[in-house]
């Protein structure tokens, strides 16, 4: 079991390449939903936020999650356990993502 105590040497840059990967695929979908001016209404933003971050986020740190335990074990530990750390952790990232997605479509003018 991976704790904060014996977590594997690099294991953290892990954990930052999920976020970067995860900002960064926000951002390239953001980009390309705003080349379609017409299509971009509340409903549109709502599916981004409810859906897309999540599964995005899903991926990118359960890959992350998956390559860590590997690591450790050598071998991936199936089902991963949920820690409250992990939780907390994505649950600040997710709220970022969303206030971050929410004032950029607000200083665009998108929601009002």
């Amino acid at each position: 079991m991976v704790t904060l105590t014996n977590l594997p040497p690099g294991s953290g840059l892990f954990v930052l390449l999920a976020l970067f990967l995860t900002v960064a695929t926000v951002w390239l979908l953001l980009r390309a939903i705003e080349t379609l001016p017409n299509e971009i209404n509340a409903q549109s933003f709502l599916i981004l936020i409810i859906v897309i971050i999540p599964f995005v986020m899903v991926i990118y740190f359960g890959l992350a999650t998956i390559i860590c335990n590997e690591i450790v074990a050598g071998r991936p530990i199936l089902p991963l356990e949920l820690s409250l750390r992990k939780l907390v952790a994505a649950t600040v990232t997710y709220i970022g993502l969303s206030a971050w997605v929410w004032l950029r479509w607000r200083k665009v003018g998108y929601l009002r």
